[in-house]
């Protein structure tokens, strides 16, 4: 369930327990729509998974440069650009090593794949959530724009 409602600091939570992921009323349509891309990423990419240590040494930084990488690709298949957020927020959070990236690339690429086959009306069931191994190679995504960017804005 997607609620509106306060977050604390954050601009969003994803809550696995109750199923519901909130995201904060005052912040722009835009905002809203980034963000929303990136708390599927978090249920995407396993984080929300039991067991998974997300407070964890790593753990916690880990999920969210992977969680925003994901939604930067999401966002920008929908035409939002998203840059201006997501390259300092994965920059700190990954404390600008970029060995932290690379080492999410994988997980980065199934996930966003799994949310693009659903956009564009497929399963997506090539890659299970939290399985970046077995990833398809790398390949073009999705031009931006034009009725995807509405079913995304509307879903």
């Amino acid at each position: 369930m997607l609620v509106r409602e306060a977050c604390g600091q954050a601009n969003g939570l994803t809550d696995p327990q109750a199923r519901t992921v909130r995201i904060r009323p005052d912040v722009a349509d835009a905002q809203a729509v980034k963000t929303l891309a990136h708390e599927l990423a978090h249920i995407e990419c396993g984080h929300a998974a039991e067991g998974y240590d997300y407070r964890g040494c790593r753990g916690r930084a880990e999920a969210e440069a992977e969680a925003e990488s994901v939604a930067y690709i999401v966002t920008a298949w929908a035409g939002l650009d998203a840059g201006a957020y997501t390259v300092p927020y994965v920059a700190a959070w990954s404390a600008g090593d970029t060995d932290v990236v690379r080492a999410a690339a994988a997980a980065v690429a199934a996930a966003a794949r799994r949310i693009l086959d659903h956009l564009d009306g497929g399963e997506g069931t090539e890659n299970p959530p939290g399985d970046g191994d077995s990833a398809p190679p790398a390949g073009p995504v999705a031009q931006p724009g034009g009725a995807r960017a509405r079913v995304l804005a509307t879903a």
